[in-house]
């Protein structure tokens, strides 16, 4: 893979680029290296990108992990090739343990339609969509007729707020306050889904009015607060149907749902936020069964076998947790716990 040279600010713990001048970073096929900080691939534990903040955990030496934080122009373009090479060497990894037990002919991948990192299918049951832990993206090869038609769920992803799976975007909350001869405001940015949005966008506008010179921003990031997944796109409703799960309305919920299944039956993104309204109005049974679906349409989104893991601790399913765990390829804690924790 060619090396990707980029321009980056370190960020500081006030959330914001920090230094006029711009340091260089280099991404080559064993490291990160940011200006004279080298990070192997090997050592990257997970890399995400907020807007132009792009995210990086290392793990150090005595296990515990450091979180590294840079603003870039190029985030996702670094995220993406991070995620080619990090999954190549974990790919490969779990390939030669296979062969080392006899077992090569069951190793199964596939290359990530979104951001072509590979994607380690091996012991999942194929099924119309798959899902890359790199991107967090769902890819669709299949319609329920069996039709090829490879369609990325883009920008759908678990929502940082409410947990859900929506389309996550960058939003911004500014105050502006004048007091006699005092004057000033208060900005930051915030990374939720369109839904979780709009409840602080209506809390800024009203905020705002008094002062007039918040409004327009205000405004904007209304408008944008209620032009999400509701209006066009792949899953029209689904901010609607989010919405009513947060505020404990499950029948109203799962109405909203299925009408999103009406128009696309394959999602497995939707039937887990089905599964996740159903776990936390205390209903362990009907949850399962809903990430059962969602594993049906994805074998494997581990979000949904995270749900599931929990589902069948509840329930006291101690055989079907075990015969998840041999579908998952663990016969240790360790896994599905960490599989809990990323869900």
């Amino acid at each position: 893979m060619a090396e990707i040279r980029f321009k980056f600010h370190w960020v500081g713990e006030n959330g914001q680029p920090a230094g006029f001048l711009a340091k260089k970073g280099v991404v080559d096929e064993e490291a990160v290296t940011l200006r004279d900080v080298r990070i192997p691939v090997g050592a990257i534990v997970a890399c995400d990108v907020r807007g132009s903040y792009l995210v990086l955990v290392v793990a150090q030496e005595g296990g515990e992990a450091a979180q590294i934080v840079v603003h870039t122009g190029q985030a996702k373009r670094v995220r993406e090739q991070v995620g080619r090479l990090r999954s190549a060497v974990v790919s490969e990894m779990h390939r030669k343990e296979l062969e080392a037990r006899g077992e090569g002919h069951l190793f199964r991948q596939q290359s990530c339609p979104s951001c072509g990192a590979t994607v380690d299918l091996t012991g999942m049951d194929e099924t119309p969509q798959v899902y890359c832990g790199y991107c967090d993206s769902i890819t669709t090869l299949r319609s329920p007729e069996g039709v090829t038609v490879t369609e990325v769920e883009r920008g759908f992803r678990l929502c940082d707020e409410c947990a859900m799976y929506s389309a996550p975007r960058q939003f911004t909350i500014f105050y502006f306050y004048f007091l006699l001869v005092v004057y000033g405001w208060r900005s930051r940015t915030t990374w939720r889904c369109p839904g979780c949005m709009r409840g602080e966008a209506w809390k800024m506008l009203l905020g705002n009015l008094i002062f007039v010179l918040g409004v327009p921003t205000s405004l904007v990031q209304l408008f944008r607060s209620y032009g999400g997944t509701s209006i066009g796109g792949l899953y029209p409703g689904l901010d609607r149907a989010n919405l009513r799960a947060a505020r404990g309305d499950l029948a109203g919920a799962i109405e909203a749902y299925q009408k999103v299944l009406d128009r696309r039956p394959v999602s497995a993104g939707v039937k887990y936020n089905i599964g996740q309204a159903l776990a936390r109005e205390g209903e362990p049974a009907d949850a399962s069964e809903m990430f059962e679906m969602a594993l049906a349409d994805c074998g494997n989104y581990q979000p949904a076998a995270s749900g599931l893991a929990a589902c069948y601790e509840q329930l006291g399913e101690d055989e079907k947790l075990a015969d998840l765990r041999r579908r998952w390829g663990v016969s240790d804690e360790e896994k599905i716990e960490a599989a809990k924790v990323e869900g």
